[in-house]
């Protein structure tokens, strides 16, 4: 999957399809990021990076992710299969 990156930052949190993410579909990114994160022992955190307006993200089918937005925007998600 590529994520081409829209005019704002973002925070990336990614997992590879072997480590099950404590993501809850229930809760924000925020709210998991505030509450659930800090918990997490460092070999349970997931892989992180933050974009900038103009950057691409690609990872391979089946990883976990969630995604922060930085700066005020408007998002639309929808699932393909």
């Amino acid at each position: 999957l590529c994520a081409p990156h829209p005019g704002v930052f973002q925070r990336w949190f990614l997992y590879p399809p072997d480590k099950t993410p404590h993501f809850h579909p229930n809760e924000t990114t925020l709210a998991w990021l505030h509450r659930t994160y800090p918990a997490l022992p460092p070999a349970e955190r997931p892989l992180e990076c933050t974009l900038r307006p103009g950057e691409a993200l690609y990872f391979p089918d089946r990883w976990w992710h969630a995604t922060l937005n930085l700066d005020t925007s408007v998002f639309i998600s929808t699932f393909l299969g």
